[in-house]
């Protein structure tokens, strides 16, 4: 069977920013090993550490095999195991993308004190949002049993992506912008009341990074959704997955690997560690100043 020279350009397309995906992947982990190292395996073991190792390995193994899948070198013409993996593939990219939020919001807000209400609100937001993605994707791409056009020319599992999918990247967009909105006015807020503790080092990092961060997610969402709206109907539909997720991944573990690396106050890694986890702690805390009463504070100084 022949293919037209359009459809074999989109091909090219997609494996390209794919294979890109899985190097830059590859490529920061080798960058970052020695930090992960220091701040991450000498550090206790904590929620944020297991969500750090099972985000930074589990994406590494999923692109892997994404990119293997790109390569052709697992389909071998088998309409079954590319159902099988349309299923992988999405819902390992809702996992990665959402699972790479939730790990940020719980490290970046332990830091600012924030109370355990507003980190809940936000957490299961982010949780609650996962479980409506997989269960619809996953219904789906079993009810439709998508048919995977030229397998046994190409080796590569293509399909067409349904008309309207793309909504549901809309709630992502939302939860990242309250995040995002709400991160920078709490920075603001404790870079007045607070400059004794926090230094002005570990604030510009917060800054830089919380900016990246948003940035990177912006972007994932938008080239998801350009994929899937303008590409629906040829290979270059794949580009979030390929190449988005992974870009979200290393902006992500890069956020919370300079915060770990932060010699704030002079602590030692380990330290470190504890006294980040133990400002987590505070979420328990009722009484705890936090950013929902934060201006009260203010108020009481005037």
């Amino acid at each position: 069977m022949s293919l037209s020279p359009q459809f074999m350009e989109d091909l090219w397309v997609r494996r390209s920013f794919s294979a890109a995906g899985h190097t830059l992947l590859v490529y920061d982990y080798l960058l970052t090993f020695r930090e992960e190292f220091i701040y991450i395996w000498n550090a206790p073991w904590t929620c944020v550490k297991i969500l750090f190792l099972l985000s930074r390995y589990g994406n590494l193994i999923g692109q892997t095999a994404i990119r293997l899948e790109e390569a052709g070198l697992l389909a071998h013409n088998s309409q079954e195991f590319c159902q099988r993996f349309a299923i992988f593939t999405t819902c390992f990219m809702f996992v990665s993308t959402e699972s790479i939020h939730i790990l940020v919001l719980v490290r970046a807000w332990a830091i600012w004190g924030t109370r355990k209400r507003v980190a809940n609100i936000l957490g299961w937001s982010y949780v609650g949002y996962i479980i409506m993605l997989l269960a619809g994707s996953a219904s789906n791409l079993h009810d439709h049993n998508t048919q995977f056009e030229f397998l046994d020319v190409i080796h590569v599992c293509t399909a067409k992506m349904p008309k309207y999918v793309w909504l549901i990247y809309v709630g992502s967009f939302i939860l990242d912008t309250v995040l995002f909105v709400l991160t920078m006015r709490s920075l603001r807020i404790y870079s007045r009341e607070f400059q004794q503790l926090y230094h002005s080092t570990l604030l510009h990092i917060l800054f830089r990074d919380a900016t990246m961060f948003f940035i990177a997610s912006t972007f994932s969402n938008a080239l998801t959704v350009t994929s899937w709206t303008a590409f629906g109907n040829n290979p270059k539909y794949f580009l979030g997955k390929g190449f988005a997720t992974p870009l979200l991944s290393v902006v992500g573990q890069r956020l919370v690997l300079n915060l770990r690396g932060l010699q704030t106050r002079s602590y030692a890694t380990r330290d470190l560690s504890r006294e980040m986890d133990r400002q987590l702690q505070a979420f328990a805390e009722a009484d705890s100043p936090g950013l929902d009463n934060v201006e009260e504070m203010e108020v009481v100084q005037e």
